[in-house]
């Protein structure tokens, strides 16, 4: 297919899966453009070198810590055959539990029977029951908050989703849409609470969380790999697109600025003009909207100024003692905790840190224009320091080192109603002969790394069988 010529903008997973099998199907002449220095996109594992380490030159004396807690989940077997052939033996069956840390105690995530039994009162045990027996006749729910008391009762929902949902998201419950409702307490069905909560004898779900694949050097591995694969050629770092050029319903060309040129890197004499036949957009949805030229139509751009991402602020201790906890994650539901979620690299892959050592790294979920987004890097350790004090005591001298790391366009809010709005923008993207979309932020669509394999997939065949 020497002819076709590919475009793909945005060198994160979903791009990187679309020009792996853009490769894979004999594509010869296509071109990934990354803004960054790196391929990944929100989906990269970065190295702390030189950390109070003996040897810094050596990959197990090294601190390395993900993006987000990343995993890759064993949901589709030609992806997972995919990513082992990638990998090969350093791709790691994990297991590992989580738990959510709630009022002084940590509950087993997902949510265990005989846990939640030995650990709540009885009377909050037969409230939840009493709620489940009667959650069945409400009405349908057309938001979060009524479908999470529909399913488990108001306490239970209280306790374990509501206020976590409302940190994680930045939005009331009853503001956010049903779609971001998991299966994760599928197992709490009410013969079982009962006999569990009133006979004394729990059954316990399957555990649904905490078996898993993970590559041994963290989860960028698997970018790194596809980068390989795809070839240095095939991309173009520090190149960062800011137009897309459209006439007659196809994009002709795209307006991309060399950003590694530093003296010009936001001026117009370091634009560059590329002509194009096809384009394979990952780029979020609403900040395409604002690429086109001309400009879409103006109740498309209000539409697009209504939709939101959510950011995430990492916040990284590396600490000389051997671990922190044995979990893969721990879950903070109460707002007075910064953070939603603490995870340990370490237990995924003890190659994530020096023996002795570990890494923690705590999320917390933002907006740009949030206090926290823009907080110094002194007030943020220090804020974040004290809530840590609370979950487990650590000791100053324990801290080799800290930084702080931001990620724009973590993955977007699924407010009520969003269905019809982002549907209204993807429809104009489809009008557009040319141009194809895939990925996570361009979808707006929280999709998993096997998602984004699938999907890189299905729209390389879908170009394939263009005439």
């Amino acid at each position: 297919m020497e002819s076709t010529n590919l475009h793909i903008l945005g060198g994160g997973p979903a791009g990187l899966t679309t020009g792996y099998y853009a490769k894979k199907h004999g594509f010869a002449n296509f071109t990934i453009f990354e803004a960054g220095e790196h391929v990944g996109g929100n989906c990269r594992t970065l190295k702390i070198e030189g950390a109070d380490c003996r040897d810094s030159t050596l990959q197990r004396d090294d601190f390395r810590f993900d993006t987000g807690a990343h995993r890759f989940h064993d949901k589709d077997p030609q992806v997972t055959k995919e990513v082992k052939t990638l990998l090969g033996d350093n791709l790691l069956r994990v297991e590992a539990p989580s738990e959510i840390f709630f009022e002084d105690k940590f509950y087993r995530f997902p949510l265990l029977l005989n846990d939640l039994v030995q650990k709540l009162e009885t009377k909050t045990l037969l409230k939840i029951a009493w709620e489940k027996v009667h959650s069945r006749r409400r009405k349908q729910a057309d938001n979060f908050a009524d479908f999470a008391i529909n399913q488990y009762g108001k306490t239970l929902a209280e306790h374990f989703l509501l206020n976590y949902s409302e940190k994680l998201w930045g939005q009331p419950p009853h503001k956010l849409s049903t779609a971001i409702s998991g299966n994760r307490l599928k197992g709490l069905d009410l013969r079982n609470f009962l006999r569990s909560t009133l006979l004394g004898t729990p059954q316990n779900p399957a555990h649904l969380d905490g078996s898993f694949f993970y590559p041994k050097y963290g989860i960028g591995m698997i970018s790194d790999k596809l980068y390989e694969f795809i070839g240095p050629n095939h991309i173009k770092l520090n190149h960062r697109v800011n137009r897309l050029v459209h006439k007659n319903g196809r994009i002709e060309r795209i307006i991309v600025n060399n950003v590694s040129d530093t003296q010009h890197a936001t001026t117009a004499q370091n634009e560059i003009e590329i002509p194009v036949s096809t384009v394979i957009n990952t780029l979020p949805l609403t900040l395409s909207m604002r690429m086109l030229d001309p400009p879409p139509p103006p109740e498309l751009s209000t539409i697009a100024d209504t939709i939101k991402y959510r950011h995430l602020l990492l916040c990284v201790f590396c600490l000389n003692r051997d671990a922190f906890s044995s979990n893969a994650s721990i879950y903070f539901p109460s707002e007075t905790f910064p953070f939603t979620r603490l995870y340990e690299p370490k237990n995924r892959s003890t190659d994530m840190a020096p023996k002795g050592q570990t890494v923690i790294v705590l999320e917390l979920p933002c907006y740009s224009d949030d206090a926290v987004w823009n907080m110094s890097e002194a007030t943020l350790q220090t804020e974040v320091w004290e809530a840590l004090q609370r979950v487990k005591p650590l000791l100053p001298e324990e801290v080799i080192h800290y930084q702080s790391y931001k990620l724009p366009f973590a993955y977007p809010v699924l407010e009520v109603g969003f269905e019809e709005n982002v549907a209204q923008l993807v429809a104009y993207f489809e009008t557009f002969k040319n141009l194809y979309l895939t990925g996570r932020s361009s979808l707006f669509r929280y999709l998993h790394l096997h998602d984004l394999f699938k999907a890189g997939k299905e729209v390389i065949e879908q170009i394939a069988q263009v005439p």
